[in-house]
């Protein structure tokens, strides 16, 4: 090898050493901010009662634009959960902060999301999620591998009972109670729920023709006023918000046949803050027995049912 051929072998030896140099340094410079903001996320967003207390703020997960549980009215928090979180708040001696997050495809991607992991593009989590349903059969379910599916969250605090209603046209459907008539006439569920399943295979499957599929409730009861179908099944609280000052008939006849036509609405932390659950449960139960959480469904106009729990 020639000097000239040297010389350009130790230059480009040279640049070879400072490109990774600096490759390695600024990469070990990102991997430390990278891992210290992850740190400061759990640490802002995973919180003891302790850190709660301290802080003078509870940051609590609710549903976006799922009325009248949780949505925004002219710019501002408003529905039954996020009254029951401003009463939790009180009695904890805090400010409630809302952490709104969208429904994904099952309940337990919603805990996953809200209170125990966070969702994968920004990994935040909040100190209590509203609206989980308390059913002990669901708390102990297992998945593939025989490990409880939900060991992450602490499912507890029921503070209303939920029910299936049909909410009728009776000037389609006349005076007749049970499912026959939706046969012949459209009957409206939102997709991908228990009423949709139950429907597609009541009276061996004769409905199933008639269901009308809807993204929501509230888009479904729209169609009901203008005469498009002649009923929507759907939670109690989403049909009376829904119709209010409509003149259709609310009952449950028809859905004796369903499973679980009742349920307990409850509360959600992550597994290691029981004591800000414990704290919770016992403000939810105070709540219920001073009669506040009755007549914040009295200021909605709909029917407020004690959880079974306290029955």
């Amino acid at each position: 090898m020639g000097d000239s051929q040297l010389h350009r072998y130790a230059q480009v030896r040279r640049v070879s050493y400072r490109v990774t140099a600096l490759f390695q340094r600024d990469f070990a410079r990102a991997f430390v901010i990278l891992l210290s903001l992850l740190c400061l996320g759990q640490v802002a967003h995973a919180r003891s009662y302790d850190e709660v207390i301290d802080s003078g703020y509870i940051e609590i997960a609710v549903y976006n634009d799922f009325p009248p549980y949780s949505f925004k009215q002219d710019g501002q928090p408003a529905g039954i959960d996020i009254e029951v979180g401003k009463l939790i708040a009180r009695e904890l001696g805090v400010e409630p902060r809302w952490f709104w997050f969208n429904a994904d495809e099952t309940l337990d991607d919603d805990l996953r999301n809200a209170v125990w992991k966070g969702h994968y593009l920004n990994r935040r989590i909040a100190d209590l999620m509203m609206r989980v349903p308390y059913d002990p059969e669901y708390k102990r379910m297992m998945d593939g591998y025989g490990q409880l599916k939900n060991e992450m969250v602490v499912m507890f605090g029921p503070y209303h009972r939920e029910r299936w209603w049909i909410a009728r046209d009776t000037e389609q459907t006349g005076e007749v109670r049970n499912l026959a008539n939706f046969m012949y006439m459209p009957i409206a569920v939102e997709i991908d729920t228990l009423p949709d399943f139950f429907l597609s295979s009541a009276l061996r499957g004769r409905l199933r023709d008639q269901i009308e599929h809807y993204p929501g409730i509230p888009a479904a009861l729209d169609d009901l006023v203008k005469g498009k179908v002649a009923a929507v099944v759907g939670t109690r609280s989403q049909l009376l918000w829904g119709l209010r000052g409509e003149s259709f008939d609310l009952s449950a006849d028809g859905l004796e046949a369903i499973g679980h036509s009742a349920w307990d609405i409850g509360l959600a932390v992550r597994h290691n803050f029981r004591q800000l659950g414990y704290a919770v449960g016992d403000a939810v139960t105070s709540l219920i027995q001073s009669g506040e959480l009755a007549r914040v469904f009295e200021q909605y106009q709909l029917h407020y049912e004690t959880p079974a729990a306290y029955q």
